[in-house]
């Protein structure tokens, strides 16, 4: 954050760099596990995005252990080496990482939570360095393909 910001209020930051300064605050006491609820509710899409990237960096640069709560499964599969889903009363439905919730739900309870374009979510975890790539045969509109008798559509 910009030195400036050090003389200011609290209420005179924003709800990105309170934010910022929370994670801030907690980081100093050099804790081994951060409990973050819904830490990037409060902030607009731009600013949440950017404070998910700077909470992936910290993770990695710091080694810290983060147990993340939050509604949106698309934070969760962003930033969750494995993620939860719990069901009504806290019970928990299916804990796994984030590729194989989106591919295996457990039940049609997680299979909603997680939306109906989950597939569309698990390519995020595809290489694709290791797809096969080759030339698809061309059809010419009006003929037939090659081996086609009578009405191939």
């Amino acid at each position: 954050m910009p030195t400036e910001v050090a003389q200011r209020y609290p209420a005179q930051l924003s709800g990105g760099q309170q934010q910022r300064v929370g994670v801030a605050r907690a980081l100093a006491a050099d804790p081994p596990v951060l409990l973050m609820d819904e830490p990037f509710s409060a902030v607009d899409p731009v600013v949440r995005d950017c404070l998910q990237e700077e909470l992936l960096r910290l993770r990695g640069e710091l080694g810290k252990t983060i147990l993340f709560v939050t509604h949106d499964i698309d934070e969760a599969v962003k930033l969750g080496d494995a993620v939860a889903v719990l069901r009504e009363g806290g019970r928990l439905a299916q804990y796994d990482a984030p590729q194989r919730l989106l591919a295996e739900p457990a039940d049609e309870f997680v299979a909603g939570f997680v939306g109906k374009d989950r597939g569309y979510r698990g390519l995020s975890f595809v290489d694709s360095d290791g797809l096969p790539v080759h030339e698809l045969p061309t059809i010419r509109i009006g003929r037939s393909p090659p081996g086609a008798a009578g009405c191939w559509w």
